[in-house]
């Protein structure tokens, strides 16, 4: 039988959890907007250095015109302005990442299609994109209504590519950043799976990515890719 001691406990322990998870994501977005200055330094910190190529081992699953959502600090956008035929387009709902993107990419001489918007509610015309994009999104990417948006902006046989999480390769920095990241209560990134395991999958609407693991040097990155013609 449960006593009312060990009830209270409970509930107490509940709400001290709650209190941190609260506490975290405030100090994520504090890191996302305030503090974007320091957002480089913590995710080469967590990655061993390796934040900017995880992130573009997305860039070969890419076609035609790309609508990256969240685009952070702007590395991502940066590489497809250089590396793309088309220009490429990004969303953000953080005004210090766009100014800090929009300065990245007018330093190298190239223009800066960056808008400030939320991924539930795009400010872009239906058919738009060819590629809709997102790496180490939020929560946002689970909602409802971004599925809705994503597929409204996707051309006729338009690509959603989603890169959710990387993990180090096992050993003791792999270790240190998986403790960190479970201390903060968040998913870690790096995670001694075994190499067999079935990766993780997702839905975007009723549509069904396919799971990749794309090796970058002593780690791998889960890119998940999806084809409307493909349904």
């Amino acid at each position: 039988m449960l006593r009312y001691s060990d009830s209270v406990r409970a509930q107490q322990s509940r709400s001290d959890c709650c209190a941190l998870t609260h506490l975290v994501r405030w100090a994520f977005e504090r890191l996302y907007r305030e503090l974007s200055w320091a957002y480089d330094l913590v995710a080469a910190a967590v990655s061993g250095g390796l934040w900017q190529r995880w992130t573009r081992a997305a860039l070969p699953f890419l076609r035609g015109r790309v609508l990256e959502l969240g685009f952070g600090p702007g590395h991502l956008q940066l590489a497809l302005a250089t590396a793309g035929a088309s220009p490429p387009f990004g969303v953000d709902a953080s005004p210090q990442m766009i100014a800090r993107a929009r300065r990245r990419l007018r330093r190298a001489g190239l223009p800066a299609r960056l808008a400030r918007a939320r991924a539930q509610r795009l400010p872009l015309a239906p058919a738009s994109f060819d590629t809709v994009l997102a790496t180490f999104p939020s929560e946002y990417i689970a909602d409802p209504r971004t599925h809705a948006e994503i597929l409204r902006v996707l051309a006729p046989g338009g690509r959603v590519v989603i890169l959710p999480l990387a993990q180090l390769d096992r050993g003791l920095y792999a270790r240190l950043v998986d403790l960190a990241y479970r201390l903060t209560l968040q998913a870690p990134v790096a995670r001694d799976d075994r190499q067999d395991a079935a990766p993780p999958t997702m839905s975007i609407g009723d549509l069904a990515l396919s799971p990749r693991w794309v090796r970058v040097g002593p780690s791998r990155a889960l890119v998940l890719v999806g084809d409307l013609d493909h349904q």
